[in-house]
């Protein structure tokens, strides 16, 4: 499914892209805060962008010790759609 037709079907799309590159690296508890989603909606949302390869989903550092042995999750728009991206916003 092509970038514009994702918006058109759900424009929370747009919002999520364009929260994403305002903020690269952004990380996922960040992305609920500026979008003010659920958690279950936030998730449906980047599964479909990260499963169209429009955004990456990558692995952070944790900030303190006790968090380091889980991952955090931040998030990047894919440099290959970025111009595709900027275009559709």
């Amino acid at each position: 499914m092509d970038l514009k037709t994702l918006i058109n079907t759900d424009p929370r799309y747009k919002d999520v892209l364009r929260a994403i590159i305002d903020s690269p690296y952004i990380e996922r508890s960040a992305l609920e805060e500026k979008l003010d989603l659920s958690q279950a909606d936030l998730e449906s949302l980047l599964d479909t962008l990260s499963g169209e390869m429009i955004i990456l989903e990558l692995a952070g550092q944790a900030d303190s010790s006790l968090e380091s042995r889980v991952p955090k999750k931040v998030y990047l728009v894919n440099p290959e759609e970025e111009k595709s991206i900027r275009e559709n916003l």
